[in-house]
């Protein structure tokens, strides 16, 4: 009994050391390491094509690095970049009709009053002079707290925009470099006395959660690609815009595209736009489809745990990271589970061998 208490006190406290530690790297080291990694990453997938072409043609291979790490880029970069574009210019537009939109919304809550009174009976007036009273004091505090806080983010939003380009750049070079010797850096690593566990972490890390980050990530591509058709079709002039903001809505847990869509529906419905409130109703379906049918699939059995874990760790990393937590706590959970049965595991077998 005192054995198996302590053996368990022994694994609370592993899993609390590792949990501190990968606190720490995701906290603090990740920001710093993220460039590498994501050259790693374009690395392992151009790895082939560069060892390829050099064979055929007997160029360097820094020369075929460079090469197509630039043509990854520009194939990474036009619809990223039309997409950001497109969504800015609506963005501006959106600011700049701001007069016609808020007389939009004030029709739209005076047809929607008069519908409540013959529902009700309450008075149309009453009803839309409670409205505008809270619109007004929302208007108010935006414009004491809101517009300030933007204006302050300028300058930051700037320093932040020359560090995305800087990272950018050593990323791209990492890439080129990493290329070029991918064979003697990989030979490097693999004569290491800790790559063995670091091939066991790093194989179940891609297995689990690399499982999750992708189907994610395809998730979210095909939410907002249906979004934006739909939207199109629908004649919204901000549909890139609109359409790329529920995709991500629908990322974060106890959100999703119903709160966007719905709504929407039934204010419709309430103008009596019975077409795009029957296209609303069918994106709201089509994303649920994509969400609720089309993910288990992509997933299936590579995470391996029990998806509560999974909402409870999107949840603790959207409270300890912000809105990355989406992708950081699930990857931080899955890192903590598997260094922990790799070097406990490993602890425990001379115990046992000894027993």
């Amino acid at each position: 009994m005192i054995a198996k208490t302590n053996q368990t006190m022994k694994s609370m406290l592993y899993i609390l050391g590792i949990t501190i530690a990968v606190y720490i790297g995701m906290r603090f080291l990740l920001a710093i390491v993220i460039p590498f990694l994501i050259a790693y990453f374009i690395a392992l997938i151009l790895r082939k094509p560069v060892a390829y072409l050099n064979k055929i043609t007997r160029l360097p291979r820094g020369i075929w690095s460079m090469i197509l790490v630039a043509l990854f880029v520009v194939v990474i970069a036009v619809p990223v970049g039309f997409l950001i574009y497109k969504g800015g210019c609506e963005a501006i537009a959106l600011i700049s009709h701001y007069e016609e939109w808020t007389d939009q919304i004030s029709s739209l809550w005076g047809s929607s009053c008069k519908r409540l009174e013959e529902l009700s009976g309450i008075e149309a007036a009453s009803i839309e002079q409670f409205g505008r009273d809270g619109a007004m004091r929302m208007v108010t505090q935006a414009q004491e707290e809101v517009v300030p806080f933007l204006m302050s983010c300028s300058v930051t939003s700037l320093q932040q925009a020359a560090s995305f380009l800087g990272k950018t750049v050593i990323t791209l070079v990492a890439a080129v470099l990493i290329l070029s010797d991918y064979e003697k850096l990989a030979h490097w690593i693999r004569q290491r006395s800790w790559y063995g566990y670091l091939e066991q972490v790093w194989g179940n890390m891609c297995r689990a959660g690399g499982t999750y980050v992708k189907a994610q990530i395809i998730i979210i591509g095909m939410i907002c690609t249906v979004c934006i058709l739909g939207l199109v079709v629908a004649g919204n002039p901000y549909a890139v815009l609109v359409g790329l903001l529920i995709g991500i809505c629908d990322a974060l847990p106890f959100i999703g595209t119903g709160c966007i869509f719905v709504p929407w529906l039934i204010i419709e419905l309430f103008r009596g736009n019975i077409m795009h409130a029957v296209l609303y109703g069918v994106l709201f379906i089509i994303c649920t489809f994509i969400r609720e049918f089309i993910e288990p699939r992509l997933v299936g059995k590579g995470l391996g745990v029990h998806p509560l874990a999974v909402i409870i760790s999107i949840y603790a990393g959207l409270k300890i990271y912000g809105s990355v937590g989406v992708l950081l706590g699930p990857v931080s959970f899955f890192l903590i589970w598997e260094i922990y049965h790799t070097f406990y595991k490993e602890e425990k077998e001379p115990e046992t061998d000894r027993s």
